[in-house]
């Protein structure tokens, strides 16, 4: 997106993600970033940021880490949120250097805390997409990763009221045409649940992880 969004987003992310970091590897990673509009089949250079690819890209992992990544009462990192960054236009690239931009992104994330929810950093030829046999081996690998973190690292058990809690509130704002509730009206809500008042925010913050609503205590 445009550089004047980069600071808002980490506001709309939850940590129960596998992010998807994509950025154009046949530029130069040290080279400064400029987002492009496509309008009409053409190309529009948008703004030139003071800050490279390399940079963003690593900035975005810190942020991801220190917005989510919280370890358990063992002492370990959950399993989510991880990080796969993806390098687009493999097409462009040749073996030898597909393999130094993985390996000059490898090497920062050796000794910084957010190497550990880095999960692949990977190069996809985009041009292959969707054509069987022939189809970039980074496919198949996203899409088997995906399914496998969706069915088996997401699956949280929640009581039914929880659930009924969700299907009821949504119906509420969509015929009020309000997006922004107090938290008063949200506990009242809950109580008609039969949810206890001290688990409210705990149900509201589950909630806010899936992405169902927004809620900052």
């Amino acid at each position: 997106g445009q550089s004047v969004f980069l600071d808002i987003l980490p506001a709309f992310l939850t940590s129960r993600t596998m992010f998807l970091l994509l950025f154009d590897a046949s530029k130069d990673m040290n080279s400064r970033w400029r987002s492009v509009q496509r309008y009409q089949g053409s190309e529009i250079p948008g703004e030139e940021v003071n800050t490279t690819t390399m940079e963003l890209l690593l900035k975005w992992m810190s942020s991801i880490h220190a917005h989510f990544a919280r370890v358990n009462e063992k002492g370990a990192l959950p399993d989510y949120p991880r990080i796969v960054a993806i390098g687009s236009r493999g097409d462009k690239l040749t073996t030898d250097e597909k393999g130094k931009i993985k390996e000059g992104l490898r090497s920062k994330l050796e000794n910084a805390d957010f190497g550990d929810i880095v999960k692949s950093v990977r190069i996809v030829d985009n041009t292959t997409a969707g054509k069987g046999k022939e189809e970039d081996e980074t496919y198949k690998y996203l899409r088997k990763e995906i399914h496998e973190f969706a069915s088996k690292k997401l699956i949280v058990k929640t009581p039914v009221t929880w659930v009924l809690y969700r299907k009821i509130l949504q119906v509420l704002v969509r015929e009020s045409r309000k997006n922004i509730i107090t938290l008063e009206y949200a506990r009242a809500v809950a109580a008609v649940c039969k949810i206890q008042p001290e688990d409210v925010p705990e149900v509201l913050l589950f909630y806010h992880e899936l992405g169902v609503i927004l809620f900052y205590s």
